[in-house]
């Protein structure tokens, strides 16, 4: 079994940080030291092109947002990859915009098996990167965004040309709630987008867009979320200004269901907040609240283990982190099995420290998580006196 790392940590960090992590390494696990590359490598001469990943489930309407999206943009030179499971591609020809480059991959969903005309393309663009600004991608209906994702993520290789800059997932108002109870992809496809915007709300009764927002809240609390469609127009100077870095950055909103873990020698308190008409049926999003700091290097042995031997039925796990003798946020999540862990904002002065994470899954207990999280928090930290209330969310 092969554990890919792959962190962004200032570069003084790293070599202690990999020489523990070595000393530490999980039975019969080979460590692909992706970090070695990190440490030795030259920061990047040329600035990475900025992608866009729009994803959603059939029907949804992506190329419509798509079109009105390319529209939108002035002076502006995007390249679209269009990927379509099929042979024959049917929505390039829908694109509605003159002297765009679009690249049609019919071999298969990007997402299967990231085969090798994806790379091809990317190396191919990288070779004509003077001659456009950004890189727009239009996933399959049943693509997971995440692997698509991955590559951008985690290869220092791609990361060098091209940044990831959002995801955005078309989500139908008519037929999200039976696409959540009857397919894995449409979980997968809200739980990992950094946007959901909702689409075909004229076909709805009148309310029920504002009920639909909280559900998807509740799934990804650390989403936007907007409503739109191409009759009465798309939210795209707020689309648009969004980034992954502002999602990085920001505490995830009220979830449905919460854990807060103190400090001190109290009980857990355990808090069901946001009881909605609309249930999840069997997906699960879990928040945790803690307010002491980890233990990063013990925090990431954990998790990378749980990801790669027993989290199948994880869909994502993303928080902002507290970390010992860190004067800056921590921000983690995972991409698929693998888990990237970055350097955030530094600490404010007078802000509130405490760790925020969020799991998305199917059935997941609170327990196993509560006690394996608890297991990661710096045993040696004291408050000095000061003590801090468990927040409600």
């Amino acid at each position: 079994m092969k554990i890919a790392l792959k962190h962004y940590f200032p570069s003084g960090l790293l070599p202690v940080y990999f020489a523990t992590l070595l000393q530490n390494k999980p039975a019969g696990c080979i460590i692909v030291p992706e970090i070695l590359y990190l440490m030795t490598s030259s920061k990047p001469t040329v600035k990475a092109k900025p992608v866009t990943i729009i994803t959603g489930f059939l029907g949804a309407g992506k190329t419509s947002f798509l079109n009105e999206y390319i529209a939108f943009q002035k002076d502006w030179r995007p390249v679209i990859i269009e990927n379509e499971f099929g042979e024959q591609g049917i929505d390039a020809g829908l694109i509605l915009s003159s002297g765009t480059d679009i690249f049609e991959l019919n071999s298969g969903c990007i997402c299967c098996s990231l085969n090798d005309d994806f790379y091809d393309l990317l190396n191919l663009l990288e070779r004509k990167r003077d001659e456009f600004d950004e890189l727009v991608i239009e996933t399959t209906g049943i693509a997971d965004p995440a692997t698509v994702a991955q590559p951008l993520l985690v290869s220092p290789r791609i990361e060098r040309s091209y940044r990831l800059e959002r995801v955005i997932c078309i989500v139908d108002a008519r037929m999200i709630e039976f696409e959540l109870k009857d397919t894995e992809e449409a979980r997968r496809q809200i739980a990992f987008s950094d946007i959901l915007l909702i689409s075909k709300c004229d076909a709805v009764r009148p309310g029920y867009v504002d009920e639909l927002k909280i559900l998807l809240q509740n799934i990804n609390p650390f989403a936007a979320i907007f409503s739109g469609d191409s009759a009465s127009g798309y939210p795209l100077d707020e689309i648009s200004a969004l980034t992954r870095a502002d999602f990085n950055n920001r505490p995830p909103a009220k979830p449905g269901f919460s854990l807060s873990l103190g400090g001190s020698s109290k009980k857990t308190r355990r808090l069901l907040t946001g009881n909605h008409e609309h249930r999840h049926h069997d997906i699960t999003s879990l928040s945790f609240v803690f307010d002491r700091p980890f233990d990063l290097l013990l925090f990431e042995r954990k998790l990378f283990v749980f990801l790669n031997f027993q989290a199948k039925d994880i869909y994502r796990v993303k928080g902002i982190l507290w970390v010992t003798d860190a004067d800056y946020k921590v921000i983690i999540q995972s991409v698929v099995n693998l888990m990237g862990v970055s350097a955030g904002k530094d600490w404010g002065p007078d802000e509130r420290k405490e760790s925020r994470i969020v799991i998305i899954g199917k059935n997941l207990k609170a327990e196993g998580f509560e006690k394996m999280l608890k297991e990661c928090l710096d045993s040696s930290f004291q408050q000095s006196g000061i003590s801090h209330q468990p927040a409600d969310s």
